[in-house]
């Protein structure tokens, strides 16, 4: 799960319990509220039922009732009254219709019964019950005690209730939701400038190792991180220099010894007085020296690319540019029978460094040579499209593995090394070709059908614009 995600559903979680805990409090207050106006109502109609006994000088005699008051109780309130000797002197009309159970408590408490609605109708359920609010005082009037139960039917307040309990379970679902998205927001905007580092962090690679992540003037972690990441860069950088370096000294202080045993060992080849199979041995040994000479010219020219990054454009005829290639290798297409067919207008100015892109221009003829067939063909097309010049070479030949076509342009990767070795292939041609191509701001790519044919396709700037990278 992503932390945006998991940081909204915290948000969300604890906002639902801070919530939910707020709306239970409410939810008391608002139902202990009416339960006590209640009974403050239920404590006042019973002193008041109990002032319309007048006292009289027969103590025997029960106390008059004022008609007009305890009629207008009579229809409202459940009431029964008790003389001392717990004999009922007063009873209304609704107690006719239930018994209450009397319970000798301090506040008042609810009763729940069943009265058929067709006998009277207190707002019952569909299961014809009603729930009374009950409570029982024991007071005096005319020197007398009397126990007074009273009750009142609170079906509407428990359909109030009831309809608080689904506003507030409406309200938790409603703030659940606003939780969500308020959450996912914040959680992005907390999390933006990760996202940011992450990005840039993305761009840099072995190439762009001179980018670095902004660091702004806040002392928070997201500043520590960055600097911690520049640190990072910064080391690795110098890594990557000191290696190419390396790769660079070594190949220059090679290139002088190896070019001395060549030119001994072709000296030594023409000797008269050599046995013929030591000659043998040092031809074959003259070929590997040749490839070794290959190899260290090949890491001077990489090195030289990475390190230093840059190139001379001038305005040339790439048509004129392409053509001399073309004549160097024309013996070598002539002996090997191979059809070549050059479409390209004439002249075709471009502006590039000429000696780069003669170059990449060399490297890929070659391997169109070197990886072909008797008889085979070559196929080298160039033109213009929507300011973009676009070079295909195509040959047929033994092709490529289609798991082998992203990693061709790698440094040393060889698809076959005994045909590699066998053609004196170091793995380094396509890589050369890669970086002059991305210097010019271009790119290039290869399709390749196994044993049958293999195209390279350049797109180019038509001014040929340096890259930052």
């Amino acid at each position: 799960m992503k932390i945006r995600n998991r940081i909204t559903l915290w948000i969300t979680g604890v906002g639902l319990l801070a919530g939910l805990f707020f709306s239970l409090v409410v939810f008391y207050e608002m139902i202990e509220q009416p339960y006590r106006l209640l009974d403050a109502e239920l404590a006042s109609q019973a002193h008041a039922v109990l002032s319309c006994f007048a006292p009289t000088t027969d103590t025997t005699a029960a106390p008059r009732r004022p008609p007009t008051v305890m009629k207008s109780l009579d229809r409202s309130y459940w009431i029964k009254i008790f003389d001392e000797k717990h004999a009922l002197v007063f009873a209304s009309s609704m107690a006719n219709y239930a018994d209450l159970p009397l319970y000798h408590k301090r506040h008042g408490y609810t009763v729940t019964i069943a009265i058929p609605r067709h006998v009277v109708n207190l707002g019952q359920n569909d299961g014809n019950e009603v729930a009374f609010r009950v409570r029982s005082f024991t007071l005096r009037a005319g020197g007398r005690s009397y126990l007074v139960q009273i009750a009142k039917p609170m079906e509407k307040l428990a359909e109030e209730i009831s309809g608080l309990l689904i506003s507030l379970l409406l309200g938790l679902i409603g703030s659940g939701l606003v939780l969500v998205l308020v959450g996912y927001y914040v959680a992005g905007r907390i999390l933006r400038p990760i996202s940011t580092i992450n990005n840039l962090a993305r761009e840099i690679t072995d190439r762009t190792l001179d980018k670095r992540i902004p660091v702004g003037g806040n002392r928070d972690e997201i500043n520590e991180l960055s600097s911690t990441l520049n640190h990072m860069f910064d080391r690795l950088q110098l890594s990557f220099t000191r290696q190419k370096e390396f790769v660079a000294s070594a190949s220059h202080e090679l290139k002088t010894p190896l070019t001395l045993q060549r030119l001994f060992l072709e000296e030594a080849v023409h000797r008269q007085d050599l046995p013929s199979s030591f000659r043998e041995q040092l031809i074959t040994q003259s070929a590997t020296l040749f490839r070794m000479n290959r190899l260290v010219k090949n890491l001077l020219d990489l090195s030289a690319l990475e390190l230093k990054e840059t190139y001379e454009p001038v305005k040339l005829d790439l048509a004129g540019l392409t053509h001399s290639v073309f004549e160097e290798f024309a013996e070598i297409i002539k002996a090997a029978n191979i059809q070549l067919t050059v479409i390209m207008p004439e002249p075709f100015p471009v502006r590039a460094d000429r000696e780069k892109i003669r170059r990449v221009l060399i490297n890929l003829i070659d391997n169109a040579i070197k990886y072909n067939h008797e008889g085979g063909e070559i196929r080298f097309r160039a033109d213009t499209d929507r300011g973009r010049v676009q070079i295909e070479l195509f040959n047929t030949g033994p092709g490529v593995p289609a798991h082998d076509l992203e990693r061709v342009f790698e440094q040393f990767y060889r698809v076959e090394k005994s045909r590699s070795i066998a053609h004196g292939g170091s793995g380094l041609g396509l890589a050369i070709v890669k970086r002059i191509i991305q210097l010019h701001g271009g790119t290039v790519t290869m399709e390749s059908k196994a044993s049958a044919w293999t195209r390279i396709c350049l797109v180019l700037p038509q001014s040929c614009s340096p890259t930052a990278s």
